[in-house]
């Protein structure tokens, strides 16, 4: 399992075909993403978001993967860029 970029609020993430554009790095599937926080919260978030639904759906009708787990423990990557908004503004 590779971790080697850690996601944040101002992160680029782009989706091409099947790829993956994350910070300018390209990655190919299988994903893996650890999520950090609340686990009750975060099982929530994801048993009610459409996109993963239909995902789901996918993963019958295509032969695609899905799995989940919850781990007491994880160790990721520390951000390593710019944290500034650079072309943000608040709305007026």
């Amino acid at each position: 399992m590779i971790q080697d970029q850690r996601v944040i609020s101002t992160s680029a993430v782009r989706c091409v075909g099947n790829t993956l554009i994350l910070q300018g790095r390209v990655y190919s599937p299988p994903f893996v993403v650890t999520a950090i926080g609340d686990r009750r919260k975060l099982r929530a978030a994801l048993d009610h978001e459409p996109g993963v639904q239909l995902f789901k759906e996918y993963v019958h009708e295509a032969g695609l993967r899905w799995s989940d787990r919850d781990l007491r423990e994880v160790t990721v990557p520390a951000f390593d860029g710019a944290v500034d908004l650079m072309y943000a503004r608040p709305a007026s």
